[in-house]
């Protein structure tokens, strides 16, 4: 090779390494300056969130009604397929009567008087399930409520008399001071008291401006549910025409390959939320009912209104089951405390059917997260948004873990290491080299019980 080959062949490989560095080096700027503007980004928002929070309660007014449009027809999707499933049915087997094929749209899209048509049923059962709720269970609530404020010192008093069984009267002077009516209605005002400061009721003025602030709250809510129907309607009769737009939005802002992983992302997602959140109120469904039927036939009070609270409050996982607990086992145990008791036992058995055997049943491994991450997830949800985040935040965390998961194995497998969690349990280290996981063997951890014994004696 000649002295002038060699020398072009030198400047091509150094203008190799060049390119490769100036590559790298963007790379690393290009990092560095996402990293620094998510910095900015973040100290932004901790130094005005104040005004941030003020203004994210603005957009949420405003876009209340839509959100809640998007929630019932979220909710109602499986319903209006249900009813797209009969009337296809039905309309094939009229065609196939009258032996003329069935006219379908080219474009794939199920039609349109179909759609409509379920649509609108799938609201209106959504709707008279309301109905029926607030027809039902708010008069027996409110009528529960009357006769437990008005036989309140017959009620307190027949639990003092179930406690001075128990012991045997042993306490006779005391329980007889309880008895008195004046200590009952000190005791009731005490707690009246309580409940007033707590919920900033202390004065007449205040109590006219916060049940008027209630009753335009309310109002309000009842306003956005009515245009929410309506946003319902046409979110399922379009849905199809939103998955498109989103996808085409989506390949258009960004590249093939993060477009990819963003679709895929969100079909997890929609695939996380609707088995855990439709599994959810079907085994809570399922858990009110046998609640109901099994209170008629024991014998215990308030059947319809303690069937409900336990019904709701199993929406929340984990902790619904005590929470609804608490106040159902006091209401029945203000009426008669054995009841009470037994109703608590009655609660337990049913809560444990419920974990072990019908939930999973039901939910399966729609979330496929563990007990703790469970637990974390419901506590800083609740912290953060209170019922509505204990209920999501299952099915949030398991979508960021999921996230987490994919972008690990991804990197992994680029590096060409091992990517089953499995490799890393017995893991000492990676070799570098070859990249194999070299496991610990039991002569290391011998050498390390020898070293740890030896520290010990030097300590002694």
């Amino acid at each position: 090779m000649s002295e002038e080959q060699q020398t072009h062949r030198k400047k091509r490989a150094s203008e190799y390494l060049s390119d490769e560095e100036n590559a790298r080096y963007r790379v690393i700027a290009k990092r560095a300056f996402l990293v620094g503007l998510a910095l900015i980004i973040i100290y932004f928002v901790i130094k005005r969130w104040s005004g941030l929070s003020a203004e994210w309660d603005t957009v949420k007014k405003v876009f209340q009604p839509i959100l809640f449009g998007f929630v019932m027809a979220y909710l109602t999707n499986p319903i209006m397929k249900f009813f797209s499933r009969i009337f296809n049915g039905i309309a094939d087997a009229v065609a196939k009567k009258r032996k003329k094929p069935r006219k379908k749209p080219e474009n794939g899209r199920p039609v349109k008087w179909i759609r409509v048509l379920s649509s609108i049923l799938a609201i209106l059962v959504l709707v008279a399930a309301v109905v029926a709720f607030l027809v039902l269970v708010v008069p027996q609530f409110v009528s529960t409520m009357n006769e437990l404020i008005n036989n309140i010192h017959e009620k307190v008093r027949g639990v003092i008399d179930w406690a001075d069984r128990i012991t045997k009267y042993r306490f006779k002077d005391a329980m007889d001071s309880a008895r008195d009516n004046q200590n009952i209605d000190n005791t009731l005002d005490e707690l009246v008291d309580f409940i007033r400061k707590y919920l900033n009721l202390e004065s007449q003025n205040q109590i006219v401006s916060t049940l008027t602030k209630w009753g335009m709250s309310v109002g309000k809510t009842v306003i956005n549910l009515i245009i929410g129907v309506f946003v319902c309607v046409y979110v399922l009769i379009d849905k199809e025409s939103f998955k498109s737009w989103t996808k085409k939005l989506i390949y258009a802002i960004f590249p093939v390959k993060p477009a990819n992983h963003i679709v895929e992302t969100v079909r997890k997602a929609d695939e996380i939320f609707y088995g855990f959140i439709i599994g959810k109120i079907i085994d809570s469904i399922i858990i009110g009912i046998i609640c109901y039927v099994f209170m008629l036939i024991l014998g215990f009070p308030y059947a319809i209104v303690c069937s409900v609270i336990i019904g709701v409050t199993n929406v929340i996982p984990i902790f619904g089951p005590y929470i609804g607990a608490v106040p159902t086992v006091c209401l029945i145990f203000v009426n008669n405390p054995m009841q009470g008791i037994y109703f608590l036992i009655f609660v337990i058995v049913l809560q444990q059917f419920d974990g072990n055997f019908l939930g999973p049943k039901i939910l399966g491994d729609s979330t496929g997260v563990s007990p703790f991450w469970v637990v974390f997830a419901i506590v800083v949800g609740g912290g953060l948004f209170g019922i509505p985040g204990m209920i999501i935040g299952v099915p949030t965390v398991s979508l960021i873990l999921w996230v987490i998961r994919r972008i690990a194995d991804h990197y992994l497998s680029h590096r060409k290491m091992p990517v089953a969690p499995g490799d890393y349990g017995k893991l000492n280290y990676i070799d570098p080299k070859t990249k194999e996981p070299v496991m610990k063997t039991h002569e290391i951890r011998h050498n390390r019980q020898v070293i740890k014994g030896f520290h010990f004696k030097k300590k002694k």
